[in-house]
């Protein structure tokens, strides 16, 4: 499983696309104007920084021809779907807050509120398995996701203390950014300085107009009704301009919790992330250092994108809060957000929350010293947050 068995170039990786679609035209609709570039940035980061085991290589061959097919499937299935039938993807709830800091319980949360539309994990990684028609296809998708989260859970058991997933749970909507080869996840999923730089650079525009595309045809294929959307995903935090220029009527629901508490609950994520695809992963310093700049990265976008959109498109929710109280929470929300949260919605939100106890698969243990981090040096890093959010964290 070497280097030439799962290259990691654009055209190696398109004719391997080419070969599983049967599309010699591959070229045409795979990689949108915009996108080449990225992919270009992140397979010369994934040869050259990410220090890739055989394994782990192979995985980011054979995802990255997944999602060149996807993109290609997409563009098929939309020339056989466009006109007035097209789903519309109207004030969605989302999501955010740096990582670590409550956006998945709150997701499965008001996943179980009636009214609610949450796509579950399976089909934010096969949006288009209902497309045949088959049932068949949507059930291997669903398998197919199962197979992927025992695959991952074995390779690195920990990551079960860290962040708990199933195929049938909502889950972060970077999944739908992933075929553009611009989502922050390969940062987190991979040690790629040079691809982080360029992310953070980049106009995501065209990238959440991607998201919107899939989003519509998942609508389309879901029967979603009059359901309305709830999104999740950490990474807008970073991008909250391109979110709102792709869904100028979201309504976003900021989590906020101590910086100096997520850094390094970040920081052993990301170790243990990497660590399932290299056989000779960076210290723990290194990463450290690592996630802190891709933090501070966050920070000023957060900056820039809260003194200039807004402020009535935010709901800023103190992590505490959620933890401590959050049927309270779902009330609170559902009142303010016109949807319903009777006595069955928070007896199901609930019993799956007593199903699914903070700690039940265990305790994710860490200390920031463990990458190299001080008091001093966090208080430094989160200053201005602490000024802007102090009362909210």
């Amino acid at each position: 499983m070497g280097s030439t068995t799962s290259p990691l170039d654009p055209e190696s990786l398109l004719q391997r696309a080419r070969e599983r679609l049967g599309d010699p035209a591959l070229d045409s609709h795979a990689l949108a104007p915009g996108f080449e570039q990225s992919f270009a940035v992140l397979l010369k980061a994934l040869r050259e920084e990410a220090r890739l085991s055989p394994a782990g290589r192979q995985r980011a061959h054979d995802r990255l021809v997944d999602q060149l097919c996807q993109r290609s499937a997409l563009a098929t299935y939309e020339a056989a779907h466009a006109g007035p039938d097209a789903a519309a993807i109207e004030r969605p709830l989302v999501i955010t807050g740096f990582p670590r800091t409550g956006t998945s319980l709150l997701h499965n949360l008001l996943a179980r509120v009636p009214g609610i539309w949450a796509p579950p994990l399976w089909q934010l990684r096969a949006p288009l398995a209902k497309a045949s028609g088959s049932s068949e296809a949507a059930a291997a998708a669903r398998e197919d996701t199962r197979a992927f989260l025992d695959a991952l859970y074995t390779a690195a058991p920990e990551l079960r203390t860290i962040r708990l997933m199933d195929a049938d749970w909502p889950d972060e909507c970077n999944w739908l950014l992933g075929p553009s080869f611009t989502t922050l996840v390969n940062a987190f999923r991979y040690f790629v300085p040079s691809y982080v730089r360029h992310l953070r650079g980049l106009d995501m525009r065209p990238a959440y107009a991607d998201h919107a595309r899939w989003l519509r045809a998942l609508a389309q294929l879901n029967g979603r009704g009059s359901a309305r959307l709830v999104l999740k995903d950490p990474f807008h935090l970073w991008q909250l301009e391109a979110l709102f220029a792709t869904y100028p009527d979201a309504t976003v629901i900021h989590l906020h919790r101590d910086p100096a508490e997520v850094a390094p609950s970040l920081a052993s994520l990301c170790a243990t992330r990497q660590s399932v695809h290299t056989d000779a992963p960076r210290t723990r310093t290194e990463i450290g250092a690592y996630t802190l700049g891709l933090l501070d990265n966050g920070l000023r976008a957060l900056e820039r994108s809260r003194a200039s959109l807004p402020a009535e498109r935010f709901i800023d929710l103190p992590y505490r809060e959620l933890i401590a109280s959050p049927g309270e929470v779902l009330r609170r929300l559902g009142a303010k957000l016109d949807f319903a949260t009777d006595a069955d919605a928070l007896e199901r939100a609930g019993a799956w929350l007593t199903e699914n106890r903070q700690h039940k698969a265990g305790r994710h243990r860490y200390t920031p010293e463990d990458f190299g981090f001080s008091e001093d040096i966090l208080d430094e890093y989160f200053a201005d947050y602490r000024s802007r959010f102090g009362l909210l964290i």
